[in-house]
């Protein structure tokens, strides 16, 4: 019998043990926590209380139960430990340490693409001396950015030389890397493409759109969506290059993404990858619109079903005309979680899937998101029926009573983004 060991529990692990047991594999989640602080410990055959850090005694017990196949969920950390592992005990795992480099390190992965001409906004080298000379090369505005974080940690926007100076000690402050990004801040619309690979073969199947509510900062996506424009521009200008890029980094199986930006200089940048499922469900659309389910292509790689080319889904090369969306519950505040009102109504329609890690009595911090509601819709009308639906159905609350999730309310914006695309624009 095939035994697949998941490491911790984050988003998509459940998804991906209920998808395992349908084949009839037997599973088992680790970490040290009880399964009412490890869901997908629920779902399972067994679980362990070892530590997803704990790599010795997790090959130990790998070989002493006779585990066959490793995987994990969007946790980077579990990632990295799932490599090690499956390397320790000869399974597969379609990521590699060579190819995730470039995914944890956004300087190198900036000067790969500028050694192969794919498009990057302007960089200024900033050591940690912050001496004068550095400093006055800068070009403001800039973003700075840790070259090792995710989901937004460590980035600040500033203006002047003051804010930088602040901004570069805070990176490094929640940084385990002394390399720290600067570089020219760009002002425009933002995307990430999502890629399915096989022997090499890489296919953009999606070109997602990265929206926030008006007023709030831009990187506060509430919604990546399949409602893009651009679509066909992009497929031309910049695609080529991204597909070079990943086969530079050594992207041979599984899924990636890469997030770009198109500047109000008319051309498109693109900022940084990631070798892994991204963290706002968008794969969770995939099935629903395309027929293709990033939970099984990685589940069955890892279990010794490696996926062939002719499996691939056909690249994205104009809007969709059906709407896939993630709506991401950002906090508009710091507080503690007291209450969850009306999602059980929201689940029963049949219409959304909501993911979180988040539970009743947990803290939650300044803009971060406490959960994510994926949806398909028919037409851009329904689209837009199901956010305010959402708006006007759930509330998330803290101790002092506040409802703390930013809503996004601009329908005629992605209205307009939709028409924009499926008009080829």
């Amino acid at each position: 019998m095939k035994k697949l060991l998941m490491l911790g529990t984050s988003l998509g692990s459940r998804e991906m043990i209920e998808y395992a047991k349908s084949l009839g594999v037997y599973t088992i989640v680790t970490d040290p926590n009880e399964p009412s602080r490890s869901t997908a410990k629920l779902v399972s055959d067994d679980y362990w209380m070892i530590d997803t850090g704990n790599v010795d005694e997790l090959e130990k017990k790998c070989r002493e139960e006779g585990v066959t196949a490793v995987i994990c969920g969007v946790s980077e950390f579990c990632l990295e430990v799932c490599m090690e592992l499956c390397k320790r005990l000869g399974f597969p795992c379609y990521c590699t340490p060579e190819a995730w480099h470039y995914s944890r390190d956004k300087a190198d992965f900036k000067a790969l693409c500028r050694e192969v001409g794919a498009p990057i906004p302007e960089d200024f080298f900033i050591s940690a001396e912050l001496n004068d000379d550095e400093l006055r090369t800068v070009k403001y505005p800039v973003v700075v950015k840790p070259v090792d974080m995710s989901g937004n940690r460590g980035i600040s926007y500033c203006y002047n030389k003051e804010e930088l100076i602040e901004a570069y000690k805070y990176a490094r402050s929640v940084s385990k890397s002394d390399k720290i990004v600067v570089e020219r801040m760009l002002k425009g619309k933002e995307w990430y493409s999502y890629y399915a690979i096989a022997n090499g073969e890489i296919r953009m199947i999606a070109l997602n759109s990265m929206i926030s509510q008006p007023g709030e900062l831009k990187n506060l996506y509430s919604l990546t969506t399949t409602v893009s424009d651009n679509v066909e521009r992009y497929a031309k200008e910049v695609e080529p290059k991204i597909k070079e890029v990943l086969k530079k980094v050594g992207c041979q199986e599984g899924i990636a993404w890469v997030q770009e930006m198109l500047d109000e200089d008319g051309h498109f940048y693109i900022i940084e990858m990631g070798y892994r499922l991204p963290g706002d469900m968008t794969y969770e659309q995939y099935p629903h619109l395309i027929n293709f389910d990033s939970v099984k292509w990685l589940v069955d790689y890892a279990l010794g079903h490696k996926h062939g080319v002719y499996e691939l889904p056909q690249e994205q090369t104009k809007a969709f005309e059906k709407c896939g969306c993630s709506y991401s519950l950002w906090t508009n505040k710091e507080g503690v979680l007291t209450s969850i009102e009306g999602l059980d109504t929201l689940l029963s329609t049949g219409k959304y899937r909501y993911f979180s890690l988040n539970q009743i009595g947990d803290h939650f911090a300044f803009h971060r998101p406490l959960g994510v509601l994926v949806f398909t819709a028919n037409t851009i009308d329904d689209y837009c029926i199901n956010i305010n639906e959402i708006n006007q159905t759930l509330s998330m609350r803290d101790e002092e009573g506040d409802d703390v999730i930013i809503r996004f309310t601009d329908f005629e914006y992605i209205k307009q983004v939709y028409k924009n695309g499926i008009n080829g624009n």
